[in-house]
Formats: C-alpha cells, sequence, structure tokens
C-alpha cells in the first residue's frame, strides 16, 4: 500500500467515528411514575444458647487411713474365730475384707456431680428487604418516556414534577 491509500483509510475511519459522536442534553419532563427497586439482605441476629450438663467431679483420695484401719479391724475380728491354722487364716482373710471395705468406703465419699452451665453464640438469620434505588419514569415534551435508576440514598420527586433529565446519545441513532 502507498502512503496516500494509508491516509485515505485513516481519513475514512476517522470520518465514521466522528459521525457516531456521542451527544448529551439536559431536557426538562414531567415525573409520570416512581417506582423503588428492593434489593434482599441476609441480617443475623446474635443470641446466647445455654445448657446444663452434669459433670462427676471425681477427688483422689488424700488418705490411706480408711483401708488400714478397715484391715486392722477386719484382722481383729477374724482373728475371734477359729483355732490354729484356722484361725490364722481367718484373720488374714479378716484383714484383706476389711481394707477392701475400708478403701470402698474412702472412695464413695470422693465424688460428687455438679452442673455446669455452658453458653455459646449462635445467630438467628432473616432474610429482610430494603429500598436499593428507584426507577424513574419521565416523559418528556416530544410524548418519549425516559426511564431512568437513581440508587440510594437518593429522595425520589413527586409524581407529576417537572425535573431536569440529563441525556447521553449518539448521532444518528435518536
Amino acid at each position: 500500500m502507498t502512503n496516500k491509500t494509508i491516509i485515505l483509510f485513516a481519513f475514512i475511519i476517522i470520518t465514521i467515528s466522528s459521525a457516531q459522536a456521542v451527544n448529551a442534553e439536559t431536557i426538562r419532563g414531567i415525573v409520570t411514575q416512581v417506582s423503588p427497586s428492593y434489593s434482599n439482605y441476609t441480617h443475623k441476629t446474635p443470641y446466647q444458647h445455654c445448657q446444663n450438663q452434669q459433670v462427676n467431679i471425681h477427688n483422689v483420695p488424700s488418705s490411706k487411713t480408711p483401708l488400714i484401719t478397715g484391715g486392722i479391724l477386719g484382722g481383729l475380728i477374724g482373728n475371734q474365730f477359729g483355732k490354729g491354722d484356722g484361725k490364722t487364716i481367718l484373720t488374714v482373710a479378716g484383714v484383706l475384707l476389711g481394707s477392701s471395705i475400708g478403701s470402698d468406703v474412702s472412695q464413695s465419699n470422693h465424688g460428687h456431680i455438679k452442673n455446669i452451665q455452658h453458653c455459646e453464640t449462635r445467630y438467628s438469620e432473616s432474610v429482610k428487604s430494603k429500598i436499593r434505588g428507584y426507577n424513574i419514569s419521565v416523559t418528556v415534551p416530544n410524548g418519549n418516556i425516559i426511564s431512568t435508576y437513581k440508587e440510594t440514598p437518593y429522595n425520589p420527586p413527586p409524581i407529576h414534577s417537572k425535573i431536569n433529565v440529563y441525556i447521553n446519545y449518539r448521532l444518528g441513532n435518536y
């Protein structure tokens, strides 16, 4: 391609793009409709959820006294019966049985149940709607209706009031 051809193509492209240029203007019109546009959102409300639990508390016995006392008393009682080797066997059996009973007594006195309250934060959810913006229809003097949208925060104009509408359009398309 020659330089003249390239310049000619560039001129044609510039001419076509300028024919599609954007133009803007402000037109005064009458508000014919205002309708809110809503959006949904999830609202979370915190609350405390508590429940009671029973917990067994076991205390470790700190003394061997009940075990020793039970063994001594059991040995004394066992020694009162029998003769010869039978007396010895009954004494040993009394010591063992008395120690076992003393151990059981000491462990039964060292445990208790305690109520403990356990709480946690939970959330209740609800779907709510809020106004996101307003769809506004304006009738302009030539009878056309122009629709526009305005996001909140925005106080919409009352119906039948006169407002200015700023519009953009391409030449040749309006």
